[in-house]
């Protein structure tokens, strides 16, 4: 992986968690939606496979 894949994958990590910390902060975050959100995992992604339930982490 060079230098500029590095830095991509780094902002879009960072843009994906700035608003929901903003939102958490603001008190506007709708925790059950956030703690009822899926997620798919890249290996069943890859394989076709179904989703799975991952638990959010606490937001500050």
């Amino acid at each position: 992986m060079n230098v500029h894949s590095q830095w991509a994958v780094t902002n879009v990590a960072g843009q994906s968690v700035i608003p929901i910390l903003v939102s958490a902060r603001e008190k506007i975050l709708d925790r059950e939606a956030f703690d009822g959100a899926k997620s798919i995992s890249l290996d069943s992604a890859a394989s076709g496979g179904a989703e799975e339930k991952v638990p959010a982490a606490a937001a500050a």
